[in-house]
């Protein structure tokens, strides 16, 4: 451990080189993290070692790009490397309802079951995608008892904690919540520096440390973003036959800064669907808890994303008055340091805006 930077050995999936394996540490077999994630490196440590079934259902849930998928997977990929024998299966939660449906209709649901009841390690990716798929939950619910039964390990990947998944049985989120829930932070600026040289060793790129900081800091963003950005560094220099230096890294972040403001209707779109709420909602006068919080997280991402006013944001959500959006834009603000749910929000939602 370094700075408080430390890594977690993983392991490449059967044929796939290190350097463009998975997409968390910079496509290699390994996890870079920092003391935003210690939390997730001390629960996957018993899961390498087989010694975890009392963490299991394990939940890593977290912001797109924070690396709960290279976990999961480089997980996967350590099992099948250093125990050749256990039974071993990753899909992603559309995969399980597809092969449920596919079971259904071929008659062979049985023998499904069976096979994957006979499982030692079960990693179900994005669990957001069966929320929708009613049959395919009670599936998996009865999946993770026969499991438990077994002693086997659940592994499970999500956007924000079960409890919070509108559409998710009840029954469904109280399994899934009785085990360990971790979650997944984007990773820091230092965090961040450490991935970038990792990257640039892998790539044979010659970075200095003032080029690392100025784009680690100047880039808040997830891990495949920094390997964008990082990529299209080096291709550019490799075009026009210049080194990768602090002045290219600066234009890039400015560039990528300059990004055109979203709308205030992408803004309350994204946010609306993000809380399993509806724009209408957001417009409407009532007061319900989780309405409040979504449409203050819609009103603080338009005052920090864009140059309306309090008064052109409060015409837009429902005709409110300079004084309620300042006030939702400082109730958010104070709980940024010690929410965690609510700094999860304004980070993805920053992330799909800017993206978009």
């Amino acid at each position: 451990m370094v700075n408080g930077i430390f890594t977690i050995p993983l392991g490449s999936p059967s044929g796939v080189p290190p350097e463009v394996d998975g997409t968390a540490s910079g496509r290699f077999g390994e996890f870079i993290a920092g003391p935003e994630n210690r939390l997730a490196a001390c629960a996957l440590r018993p899961c390498m070692d087989r010694s975890a079934n009392h963490l299991s259902p394990l939940v890593l849930y977290g912001p797109h790009g924070a690396g709960k998928s290279h976990l999961a997977r480089g997980l996967v990929a350590w099992w099948e490397r250093r125990y050749p024998k256990a039974r071993v299966l990753c899909l992603t939660g559309a995969e399980f309802a597809r092969a449920h449906t596919d079971a259904l209709s071929a008659d062979r649901l049985d023998a499904w079951r069976a096979s994957l009841a006979a499982l030692d390690l079960l990693v179900l990716e994005d669990l957001g995608q069966i929320v929708s798929k009613r049959g395919a939950q009670q599936e998996l619910l009865l999946l993770l008892d026969d499991l438990a039964d077994r002693e086997a390990l659940v592994v499970v990947t999500c956007r924000s904690l079960p409890t919070r998944l509108v559409g998710l049985l009840p029954a469904l989120r109280s399994r899934l919540t009785g085990g360990t829930a971790v979650p997944v932070a984007l990773p820091e600026a230092a965090t961040r520096r450490a991935l970038l040289e990792r990257v640039a060793a892998v790539r044979r790129l010659a970075l200095d440390r003032k080029t690392i900081h100025a784009l680690a800091d100047g880039l808040n963003t997830s891990v495949p973003g920094l390997v964008s950005a990082l990529l299209e560094l080096e291709l550019k220099s490799r075009l026009d036959g210049t080194a990768v230096d602090r002045t290219r890294a600066r234009q890039l972040v400015a560039e990528r800064s300059a990004a055109k403001m979203p709308p205030l209707g992408e803004i309350a779109k994204r946010t609306a669907k993000y809380f399993g709420l509806t724009l209408a909602d957001l417009k409407s006068p009532a007061r319900r808890q989780p309405l409040v919080a979504g449409r203050g997280v819609a009103m603080y991402l338009a005052r920090k994303l864009t140059n309306k006013s309090f008064d052109e944001i409060g015409a837009y959500f429902g005709g409110r008055d300079h004084t309620t959006v300042l006030h939702s834009y400082r109730r958010v603000e104070n709980l940024l340091p010690r929410d965690r749910a609510t700094r999860q929000a304004i980070a993805e939602l920053r992330r799909m805006l800017h993206a978009s």
